[in-house]
Order: C-alpha cells, then sequence, then structure tokens
C-alpha cells in the first residue's frame, strides 16, 4: 500500500469513526438521517454520495465486508439487513416502504412497509430497485436495471422488471479478490 493510499485509508476509516461508526469507510457526502438504529459493523463500506434514512424504531444491519455503491438510496421504516460480503452496486434504490396506506373495497389498510433481507454475498446491479418484504438468498445475482418485487432463492440469477430468474451462479467474486469469510 502506497502512502496516498494509505492516507486515503486512514481519512475514510477517521471519517466512520468521527461519525461514531469506528471501522466502517464512509465516502465524501454520505448522508445518515433518521432517528432509527444503525448497526454498522467494522468492515462495511458506504461510498460517495449515499443517502440513508431510518426511521423512528427502524433499523439498518449491515455487516462486515458489506459495501453500497455512490449514490444509493436506503429508506428504512421496518427493517434492511445486508449481509456479509454484501455488495449493492451504484445508483440503488432499498425501499422497505410504499411510503402511502392503502384501503381495500372492506376499508381495511394495507400493511405499507416490510423488512427486506439480503443475505451473505449477494451481489445487486446498478440502477436496481429492491421493494418492501424482499429477501435475496445467500449468493444470488441481481442484474443491472431490475426491479425486485418478490423474494430470490440462494444462488439465482435474476433480471428484468419485474425480476425473472434467468440462471443459476455456484460463486462469484470480486476482481479485487476474495470475498470476506463469515
Amino acid at each position: 500500500m502506497n502512502l496516498t493510499n494509505l492516507r486515503r485509508h486512514f481519512f475514510d476509516y477517521a471519517r466512520g469513526a468521527l461519525r461514531g461508526h469506528p471501522g466502517v469507510r464512509i465516502g465524501r457526502d454520505v448522508k445518515l438521517t433518521g432517528p432509527g438504529h444503525y448497526d454498522l459493523h467494522r468492515g462495511a463500506t458506504i461510498t460517495r454520495g449515499v443517502r440513508m434514512w431510518v426511521g423512528p424504531g427502524a433499523r439498518l444491519v449491515m455487516s462486515y465486508g458489506s459495501k453500497i455503491g455512490d449514490r444509493s438510496i436506503l429508506n428504512v421504516e421496518t427493517e434492511v439487513i445486508i449481509g456479509v460480503g454484501t455488495r449493492i452496486s451504484w445508483d440503488v434504490q432499498i425501499l422497505d416502504t410504499d411510503f402511502h396506506w392503502i384501503r381495500d373495497d372492506h376499508g381495511r389498510i394495507h400493511a405499507h412497509t416490510k423488512r427486506i433481507v439480503l443475505e451473505d454475498r449477494v451481489l445487486i446491479g446498478t440502477g436496481s430497485l429492491i421493494l418492501k418484504g424482499v429477501t435475496v438468498g445467500e449468493g444470488a445475482v441481481v442484474g443491472a436495471g431490475s426491479v425486485v418485487r418478490s423474494s430470490v432463492p440462494a444462488s439465482t440469477i435474476v433480471i428484468g422488471n419485474p425480476a425473472q430468474h434467468v440462471g443459476d451462479v455456484a460463486e462469484w467474486g470480486s476482481a479485487r479478490g476474495p470475498l470476506p469469510e463469515s
């Protein structure tokens, strides 16, 4: 590691520590807002321009080795769990709420929020939208620009709007080296 990279690494670490999340790399112009609980584990990375809002009584969990890419948006009203080694690309939206109430013909109000779980080693492609109530299984890949409105089984590849199964994946990795171990 050269001096420039070492200096950048130190300042990224310090920025996380100053914001009350030691060991978490937090990029420039990141906004962590809302009164909810942020459970950010050491080794997690939040890159430039990410916007996160965690509402009252809500919880966001980012596990070791997870990463959220530039300009992504997370709105959490219940709970969002991001597993170990999960990578979320840039310009992704993760919304566990519809932001509005809906009444049916009988006057009953439907739940407008449901937790989202991205299990370990999930890969979410750029520009994707993950909607309320979704669980993306371990090792699954969500293709770029996909709209995920129902759960995705482990080790599968989904793409499209709505996201549909197109294949299976045995394992994926990063060009920068192996994924972190659980």
